[in-house]
């Protein structure tokens, strides 16, 4: 491993950061019904965050990992603390490090040409300039403390779109809402009142905004006027992290009890479910291992559950194949040539897209005596992880920190 000294250590995190970097992990003690381990892969480089070390997902665009510091923390009852935005080269080093006091964490990033747009748990939502990570404008929900905005945003041509809560401003009224602000001054353009909470549910598909409540109701928006198109009632609560995904024309969520419902973007019309099996004890397990673990490419959806099965379904609906992993799913990418899955032991695999047999693995947390293997499963340890030239990033959502690795050239 390439460990920076503790000098370059402090300028990358902070002071604040560096006593959290030998931070403990949760390991599960082994017996005969520990799954093998495939091999240790030491990372490159770790990046810790000063409080609870949680991240989003990281999102590759155009040849740059952005990461957020912190996603998902709403609020802090002892005061602000200091969160940051990474951008990453491919290779793992820092092109630039942005740093915000905030009394929440940093969303899921969302780059564009010029900028890159940040929800954050103070019910800001802040726009950096994508060469330098420099501050270009902020704009206040207000009640920075008890209010938070969701997870995730969006963009649709010079618009930002996010979900605020419990806002103190002037031209917002209400508990909930999906607001329109300008992106290139940070100006209220609309405002959509919403009767419950939203977090990473917002997804731009075939021209709407549609934004998903923990509740389970569906809303199309106007993404330029905030205008309703339609909404519709998906009849179960969706957990915080669940989002629209596209396949075979219509988009699909992931319910908190595991059917994944298609719906129409342009109607908000269900034509159809898939219903995934479960174990009965996981009934009265947590039931948010669907948070990121489902992807539609061109001619497949890929479903990962809480069994530790990856499921891949034809444009037909059909079960193509079935991958039988020894963990519940924690976060999937579909590629062309691989089908990537991790799952809550800290393993990641590659799955061949056509047929779901696995070619390699690898473990992406230190074992500590042989009898050990990763993390204790559960559905809260990853945020997610992306592939870029080889190198593989790995994010936290608690006491995991954000790990570069570097993929050895397949054989």
């Amino acid at each position: 491993m390439q460990s920076l000294s503790r000098r370059q250590l402090l300028g990358v995190l902070g002071a604040g950061a560096a006593g959290l970097a030998g931070g403990g992990y949760w390991f599960v003690r082994g017996g005969s019904n520990t799954p093998d381990c495939p091999e240790y892969l030491e990372p490159d480089r770790e990046f810790w965050e000063s409080t609870f070390d949680a991240w989003s997902e990281p999102v590759v665009d155009d040849g740059t990992v952005f990461v957020g510091g912190g996603a998902g923390i709403t609020w802090m009852s002892s005061g602000s603390r200091m969160f940051r935005l990474l951008a990453l080269e491919p290779s793992g080093e820092p092109k630039w490090v942005a740093r915000r006091e905030l009394a929440g964490g940093i969303g899921l990033p969302r780059p564009t040409d010029d900028r890159v747009f940040a929800s954050t748990g103070a019910n800001s939502l802040l726009a950096f300039d994508r060469e330098t990570g420099g501050l270009e404008w902020e704009f206040d929900a207000g009640r920075n403390v008890e209010g938070q905005m969701g997870v995730a945003t969006l963009v649709h041509d010079d618009t930002v779109i996010a979900s605020v809560n419990d806002p103190d401003h002037d031209e917002l009224e209400g508990s909930n809402a999906v607001v329109g602000v300008s992106a290139s001054e940070g100006e209220l353009q609309w405002e959509t009142e919403l009767d419950a909470r939203v977090s990473n549910g917002l997804a731009l598909l075939e021209g709407t905004a549609v934004v998903a409540t923990r509740e389970g109701t569906l809303t199309g928006v106007d993404p330029e006027t905030g205008d309703r198109r339609w909404e519709t009632d998906l009849e179960e609560a969706l957990d915080w992290g669940s989002r629209p995904v596209s396949f075979a024309g219509d988009a699909w969520l992931p319910r908190e009890d595991g059917t994944l419902v298609a719906f129409d973007p342009e109607s908000g019309s269900i034509p159809d479910r898939i219903s995934v099996e479960r174990a009965d004890d996981d009934r009265d397990d947590e039931t948010d291992g669907f948070v990121q673990a489902v992807q539609g490419t061109d001619d497949a959806l890929y479903v990962g559950d809480l069994n530790g099965t990856v499921t891949a379904y034809d444009v037909e609906r059909s079960e193509r194949w079935r991958y039988e992993g020894s963990a519940r799913i924690a976060a999937l990418e579909a590629e062309t040539d691989a089908v990537g899955v991790l799952d809550q032991r800290g393993v990641y695999t590659e799955l061949e897209p056509e047929t779901g047999d696995a070619s390699r693995a690898f473990l992406l947390v230190d074992v500590r005596d042989d009898d050990r293997c990763g993390h204790v499963p559960s559905d809260r340890r990853f945020a997610g992880f992306a592939t870029i030239r080889h190198t593989l990033v790995v994010t936290g959502r608690v006491m995991f920190g954000a790990r570069v690795y570097r993929l050895p050239r397949p054989r």
